[in-house]
């Protein structure tokens, strides 16, 4: 687990209204799309994922969409679901069934929640790379979304 808080996070966010562009408790949707998306992808979402859900409901850092639960039926629905990326994903066997994509960058970037090491509620985002190689990312979404949002804040430079 990473030592970033949700304060932290909640900070950011409020200092760079330019760069993050979440939106708010009143478009969250409920516990009862987070069970059905849990049920539908046989995988418990990250417990800090699940408070973006509840806080933010979903949105983009930069250019980047940060997947969400759209509240609207899995099989009809399409874009930054993250149900629905995750069946296309599957289904064109782009992914692993213990990853769950969080979001894509332009250059080819895929960030993933890795399953296989679950642990506590909560489990590390994983980068894997346009050359294919995966390299450990973040501790949690907590410092996923720290490390996005700094990314962005700091520029393509850094």
């Amino acid at each position: 687990m990473s030592k970033v808080t949700t304060q932290q996070i909640e900070q950011l966010v409020s200092l760079h209204p330019e760069i993050v562009c979440f939106g708010s408790e009143a478009d969250r949707v409920d516990d009862h799309w987070i069970t059905l998306a849990e049920q539908r992808l046989g995988l418990e979402l990250p417990r800090t994922y699940k408070w973006f859900l509840k806080t933010y409901a979903g949105g983009e850092i930069g250019t980047e969409e940060i997947y969400s639960l759209y509240g609207v039926d899995f099989e009809s629905v399409n874009g930054g679901d993250i149900v629905y990326q995750h069946l296309v994903g599957m289904k064109n066997e782009l992914i692993e069934v213990d990853q769950l994509v969080v979001s894509e960058t332009d250059a080819g970037e895929v960030f993933f929640f890795n399953y296989s090491q679950f642990e506590g509620g909560d489990c590390p985002v994983t980068l894997r790379l346009p050359s294919g190689e995966t390299v450990r990312y973040a501790s949690d979404f907590h410092e996923f979304l720290y490390k996005r949002i700094v990314a962005h804040v700091a520029g393509p430079s850094q």
